[in-house]
C-alpha cells in the first residue's frame, strides 16, 4: 500500500476533505464523521488523517475524562500487526476519537501502518505517542527506525540525542544514532571529510557486528545462554561493571525486572560503581518499569471491565505512586549532582506537567545552561510563561528557540505554532499571522493552522 497526496484524490474526495478542515474548530464531530468515511476507503492519506486528528483533539477539548483517560496513556498492547491490518488502524481511529491520547491506540495504529509500509502514517503515529510520553524510549526506538527508513535522518539524530540523554547506557540507541549519522553524511555527500566519514562508516560496520551478534542469539534460550556466561565472568572480574549492566539488559528483555534491577544495585555497591551516575538513571529507569507493568496490568483489567472498582482505585494510587517517584528520583539527583543541568530540566518539566508552574520557571532557567537540553528547556519555559498568561516573556522563550532549531522539524513546527499563539492573545496579528503563514507553508494539516490562516483571510474580505 502506498500513502496518498491529498491532490491525487479525486477531486470530490478533495472538497469533503476541504469541509472537513474548515469545520474542524467549530463543528469537530462533523469533521470526524467525514474523516472517518474517507479514511475507511482512503487508508493512505496522511494529510486527510492529520485534519482528522485535529478534529479530534477539538472534539475532546476540555473533556478530562477522568482516570479512563489517566490510564489510557500507559502503553500496552501487541507488538504484532493484526491479521487485517488496514481493519486495526480504522478499530484504532475509532479509539482515538474517543480519546486522542490513548497511546495504545497510537501504537496499534502505527504498528499495523508498518505492516503495510505507510511508513509516514506510522511516523505521525509514533510522533503522538512521543509528545504524549516524551520518556518512552521502546517509542522513540521505533520513531527512530522509521525515520531512518524515511530517510528523516535528522530527526532521527535529534530525538536519539534526548533519549540518550535519559538512558546513556542504552546500547540500542546509540546504534540508532550511529546509522542515521552514517546515512546522513551519505546523503549530504561530506565526502570531503574523509577522517570523519571514515570513522563513521566504521561506527556503522560495528553497529552491525553487534546487531548479528545479537541476532545470534535471541529468544529465551539465547538470553539463558548469555545470562550463564555473564554469571560465571562476575565471579571472575567482580569490578567490571559491563558484566553487570550485560546481566541486568538481558534480564529486562526476559521481562524479569526484579532480577534487572539486583544487578543494577549489586554494580552500584561496587567501588566503580558508587560513582556512576548512569547506573543510578538505570536503576531509576527500572523502578519506573516495574511501575508502569502495574499500572498496565490495571488497565488491562479496565480494558474488559470498565467500572472495576478495585481496579480503578488500584490505578489511581499506582499512577500517583510513578509520578511521586519520578519527582524525587530527579530531586536527588540534583542533590547529587548540582551543576548537572539536565537534571534541572527533567524536575522542571515533572513540575509544570503538575501544575506547580513557578517552581518548573526556577528549574527550566537552570536548565537553560545544558546544551544538550537548551532547546527543549526553552520550549518549556514559554509554555510556563504561557500559562502564566506573560504572553510577551513566552514569545521571547520560543523565538530564541525558533532561531536555534534547524530546518523545519516537528519540534521547529510545534516553536512557530506557539510563537504565533503568543503573539495573536497580545493582539499582535500581523507577526502572529507571519508565524502561522510560515508552517502553513510547510504542513497545512498542522494543528488548526489552515483554520487560523482561512478565518484571517476572511476578515480581510469582510
Amino acid at each position: 500500500m502506498q500513502e496518498t497526496a491529498l491532490q491525487d484524490l479525486d477531486p470530490r474526495l478533495q472538497q469533503q476533505i476541504e469541509n472537513a478542515r474548515k469545520a474542524v474548530s467549530k463543528n469537530p464531530v462533523y469533521a470526524i464523521d467525514i474523516l472517518m468515511n474517507i479514511m475507511e476507503r482512503h487508508n493512505g492519506c496522511l494529510e486527510a488523517r492529520k485534519i482528522l486528528r485535529q478534529a479530534q483533539k477539538r472534539s475532546n477539548k476540555g473533556n478530562s475524562g477522568g482516570l479512563s483517560k489517566l490510564f489510557s496513556k500507559f502503553s500496552m498492547g501487541g507488538s504484532k500487526p493484526a491479521k487485517d491490518p488496514v481493519k486495526a488502524m480504522q478499530n484504532a481511529e475509532s479509539q482515538l476519537s474517543a480519546n486522542p491520547d490513548n497511546v495504545s491506540a497510537h501504537k496499534q495504529l502505527a504498528i499495523n501502518a508498518e505492516a503495510v509500509d505507510l511508513l509516514g502514517t506510522a511516523a505521525f503515529a509514533y510522533e503522538e505517542i512521543y509528545r504524549i510520553e516524551s520518556s518512552n524510549l521502546a517509542n522513540i526506538k521505533s520513531l527512530m527506525e522509521v525515520y531512518i527508513q524515511l530517510e528523516k535522518n535528522e530527526d532521527a539524530i535529534r530525538v536519539g540525542e534526548i533519549a540518550y540523554r535519559a538512558d546513556p547506557s542504552d546500547d540500542e540507541i546509540q546504534l540508532l544514532v550511529k546509522k542515521a549519522s552514517v546515512a546522513q553524511t551519505v546523503e549530504k555527500g561530506n565526502w570531503d571529510k574523509d577522517d570523519d566519514f571514515r570513522q563513521k562508516l566504521k561506527d556503522e560496520d560495528e553497529s552491525l557486528k553487534l546487531e548479528q551478534a545479537g541476532r545470534a542469539k535471541t529468544g529465551e534460550s539465547g538470553l539463558r545462554s548469555l545470562i550463564d556466561d555473564d554469571l560465571a565472568a562476575v565471579s571472575e572480574e567482580p569490578g567490571n561493571l559491563n558484566i553487570y549492566r550485560n546481566l541486568a539488559a538481558n534480564y529486562k528483555k526476559l521481562g524479569e525486572l526484579d532480577n534487572a534491577l539486583q544487578w543494577v544495585e549489586k554494580a552500584r555497591k561496587t567501588e566503580g560503581g558508587k560513582a556512576d551516575v548512569n547506573l543510578e538513571r538505570l536503576s531509576i529507569s527500572l523502578q519506573r518499569e516495574k511501575m508502569t507493568a502495574a499500572i498496565c496490568a490495571q488497565q488491562q483489567i479496565l480494558e474488559t471491565d470498565a467500572n472495576n472498582e478495585e481496579a480503578l482505585q488500584a490505578l489511581a494510587k499506582l499512577s500517583a505512586q510513578e509520578r511521586a517517584y519520578r519527582r524525587q528520583a530527579a530531586q536527588n539527583l540534583i542533590q547529587r549532582y548540582p551543576n548537572e543541568f539536565t537534571y534541572r530540566f527533567e524536575l522542571g518539566e515533572l513540575l509544570l506537567e503538575d501544575g506547580d508552574i513557578d517552581a518548573s520557571i526556577k528549574e527550566l532557567q537552570l536548565a537553560l545552561r545544558a546544551p544538550k537540553v537548551r532547546v527543549q528547556a526553552l520550549v518549556l519555559l514559554g509554555k510556563a510563561y504561557k500559562q502564566k498568561k506573560f504572553y510577551d516573556l513566552a514569545a521571547e522563550q520560543f523565538h530564541t528557540a525558533k532561531s536555534e532549531i534547524p530546518g523545519l522539524s516537528d519540534e521547529k513546527k510545534e516553536v512557530l505554532y506557539e510563537l504565533g499563539s503568543c503573539y495573536e492573545l497580545q493582539g499582535d496579528l500581523d507577526n502572529a499571522m507571519g508565524e502561522f503563514k510560515a508552517l502553513y507553508g510547510a504542513d497545512i494539516g498542522f494543528r488548526d493552522v489552515a483554520q487560523k490562516i482561512d478565518d484571517f483571510y476572511s476578515r480581510k474580505k469582510a
